[in-house]
């Protein structure tokens, strides 16, 4: 018995297969939003965030984990940062460089056109977290604090001091 492995990955060309999936996908009218239950099972950090936003969205939202406390999820264990292609520093940043040097420190085993959307909306995740009141760390002008972190080319990492996943994790959960 041979089991097939489908990501559902949309064709085409890299930089736009995800823009074009989503413009072709099929969309639930407002109205109708409150007729659909949408399930999550994790209450990690993807787990948490999606269905806060789906329930923002309005949908009839369920989060559900299997340990004693959502408070366990293993997302805590992020305490380095989260990476972002916002370019503060005009150092050149972009979403092809966090693209490839993703590839890279995933020693060229990830999926590239997931690799590809995740830097397309990373900086997308880092607005959504200041506002579900992530206390990023701040330079002395108001802007997020970034560094360079774990072999990046440029300084790109958004950090919460030593407890990123931490407060990560409590900002997703204050939104749920």
């Amino acid at each position: 018995m041979t089991i097939k492995l489908d990501a559902r990955i949309p064709a085409g060309p890299l930089a736009e297969k995800w823009d074009k999936h989503r413009f072709e996908m099929k969309l639930v009218n407002p109205a109708n939003k409150r007729k659909y239950s949408v399930i999550v099972v994790g209450s990690g950090l993807a787990g948490a965030s999606a269905a806060a936003t789906l329930s923002e969205l309005g949908y009839q939202v369920s989060c559900f984990c299997y340990q004693d406390s959502p408070r366990r999820a293993h997302s805590i264990a992020a305490q380095g940062g989260i990476n972002a292609a916002k370019n503060y520093r005009n150092d050149g940043d972009s979403v092809q460089r966090l693209f490839y040097d993703t590839i890279k420190g995933g020693d060229f085993r990830a999926r590239e056109a997931n690799v590809y959307r995740l830097a397309q909306v990373s900086v997308d995740i880092i607005d959504q977290c200041v506002a579900q009141g992530v206390p990023f760390a701040r330079e002395y002008g108001g802007l997020l604090a970034n560094r360079s972190f774990g072999g990046a080319q440029v300084s790109r990492t958004f950090y919460a001091r030593g407890q990123t996943g931490q407060q990560l994790l409590i900002g997703a959960y204050q939104a749920l």
